[in-house]
């Protein structure tokens, strides 16, 4: 029997938010991209470099933003999932939150 890991190579951009769109970004293979909408209605983005832990189907990010730790997890490439796939945020003082999010293949 073979098995198959994904390679970090061939991740394909992925567009996240959270169920109520509290947090919006973009995942490439080495850097993730937070949005935020203006007041005027212009998106700005903030991207940062990320570390990568590729697991059987899926993979974790984790990035420090606003002092923040944002660990993302997608359990599996082949079956997005807002039931398996997270951004849970902790803080410096150790005060964690975790979103369900909806991604979706950018190609």
């Amino acid at each position: 029997m073979a098995v198959t890991t994904p390679c970090l190579a061939s991740l394909k951009p992925l567009k996240c938010e959270t169920n109520f769109g509290e947090k919006s970004f973009t995942i490439d293979q080495e850097t993730i991209a937070f949005h935020q909408q203006t007041r005027s209605g212009r998106s700005i983005s903030s991207v940062l470099s990320t570390g990568t832990t590729v697991t059987t189907k899926g993979f974790k990010k984790v990035i420090y933003k606003d002092g923040s730790k944002h660990l993302i997890s997608i359990k599996d490439m082949n079956q997005l999932s807002s039931n398996n796939d997270f951004l849970a945020i902790t803080s410096p003082k150790g005060h964690k939150m975790t979103f369900p999010i909806n991604c979706y293949s950018l190609e």
